[in-house]
């Protein structure tokens, strides 16, 4: 009597790979993770489930909304939105065991309940650095993390084709300063900043600026507003108003706030490649816990992924975690939001066999000749190797070594154990020899660093 079977299928807005594709993904990990320890960043590792309250702490308004909220007894859960939330509870709670300054990266799952579609999941990897100090950070850390990010793009930009890229760089000292000049108060400057923010999500530049006016609802504000999104950064001048509002903007000089966040991208800006980097004030992050430096990278060939990597300076996420100024910078790539569809969609190939050997024993009389040279090459060669026990004709066993694209065949059999001789294959060239056990070691080592 047949029974429903039950649905297979894997959530929406949740991903699995065929082994192939996450071979392509991991290997991207691998590179992204390798040039952040070449960078003196250390891993971590924090719990997927933290407890609400620490989560609540600083997220707020659309970022509470998604967040997957459940009990277990009497405890108040929640899956992790980013990693940096968490990150500062960690430091709070390590405070003492901690060398500051702190410099961490870490890899991993986050969970966020948004529409699902293309390049925006439920469940997705985010790769992040942060640099931590105590009491104050210098302004040349947040160039550091940029930096780090523009390094980590760049290399997978050409190891996979991407072409240029773009780090719009901004700081949110700026529009502090700016809305407390006109006495905005703080729920209007937050809409307003949350406007601006989506500038590139409008359809028209005029959309945008109907939405941004009547938000704001004051004309000479709005002109001001607009002005301000124009500026630009020039080498050996530094931050260029345009000409035409010099006077207009001559409040800046007596504007404390205003005047330090143009300072500190001016700084920022100065040590950062042009070719990667530009000034863009329309970057000011949704996650209220930015306090400075702010930026997110756009892949030129692929404006639909919108930033696929973003970060910023944030001065007080410990503060509801402990008593102790600590302040810090970091940086976020999306690693499934950017890679995960190209791997997909088969723009983005790993050339590199998922297994470098394949042993082939031919019946069971030969299984433990086969394990003995298994473990004997994983001992000595940095090698991935596999051995496939069935009881099946060599034919059948080849076909299998072509299919996982291996490199060499070691075929194993009964005479091959008496004589001490074994069949290498270049799976590549078809060419096979015969070898003793040592020789058939060093050949492999020398083949596979060739």
């Amino acid at each position: 009597m047949s029974k429903n079977k039950i649905n297979t299928s894997v959530l929406s807005g949740f991903v699995e790979l065929l082994p192939q594709s996450q071979f392509a993904f991991d290997t991207i990990k691998s590179v992204v993770e390798q040039t952040y320890k070449n960078a003196g960043f250390v891993a971590i590792d924090t719990p997927t489930i933290e407890k609400s309250e620490i989560l609540f702490a600083k997220a707020g308004g659309e970022t509470e909304k998604q967040v997957y909220r459940f009990s277990k007894g009497d405890n108040d859960l929640s899956l992790r939105f980013d990693l940096t939330v968490p990150f500062a509870r960690y430091v709070s709670e390590h405070y003492g065991d901690l060398i500051f300054p702190f410099k961490r990266y870490q890899i991993g799952k986050v969970y966020r309940g948004e529409r699902a579609q293309k390049g925006r999941y439920r469940e997705f990897f985010q790769a992040d650095i942060d640099i931590v100090a105590e009491n104050n950070l210098s302004i040349m850390y947040d160039v550091e993390v940029i930096s780090t990010i523009i390094q980590t793009v760049s290399k997978l930009s050409n190891m996979f084709n991407l072409g240029n890229f773009k780090v719009k760089v901004s700081n949110r000292k700026i529009w502090d300063g700016f809305f407390a000049q006109f006495g905005i108060d703080d729920s209007k400057k937050v809409e307003s900043v949350a406007i601006i923010d989506k500038r590139y999500k409008f359809k028209t530049e005029d959309d945008f600026n109907m939405e941004l006016r009547e938000k704001i609802g004051d004309e000479k504000i709005f002109n001001l507003a607009i002005a301000l999104l124009k500026i630009e950064y020039i080498p050996n001048v530094g931050i260029s108003i345009p000409e035409h509002h010099y006077n207009d903007f001559a409040f800046i000089k007596d504007n404390p706030v205003m005047k330090e966040g143009i300072q500190e991208l001016e700084t920022v800006m100065k040590y950062l490649p042009l070719s990667n980097a530009e000034v863009d004030l329309s970057i000011v992050r949704g996650l209220n816990y930015y306090t400075g430096t702010v930026f997110e990278t756009y892949l030129q060939n692929y404006p639909e992924f919108g930033s696929v990597s973003s970060g910023g300076r944030y001065e007080h996420l410990c503060d509801y975690y402990t008593d102790k100024s600590i302040c810090g910078v970091g940086g976020s790539i999306g690693l499934s939001r950017l890679f995960i569809p190209l791997i997909e969609e088969g723009k983005i190939k790993i050339d590199t066999p998922m297994t470098d050997i394949i042993i082939i024993p031919q019946n069971e009389n030969c299984y433990a000749t086969a394990m003995k040279i298994q473990l004997e090459l994983n001992e000595k060669t940095n090698t991935k190797v596999t051995s496939i026990f069935e009881n099946k004709k060599l034919k059948k066993m080849m076909e299998y070594a072509n299919k996982i694209n291996a490199k060499f065949a070691i075929i194993i059999g009964e005479d091959e154990i008496v004589n001490n001789s074994f069949t290498l294959k270049n799976m590549t060239t078809g060419e096979q020899q015969t070898f003793s056990s040592v020789a058939l070691i060093k050949t492999i080592t020398k083949a596979l660093n060739k």
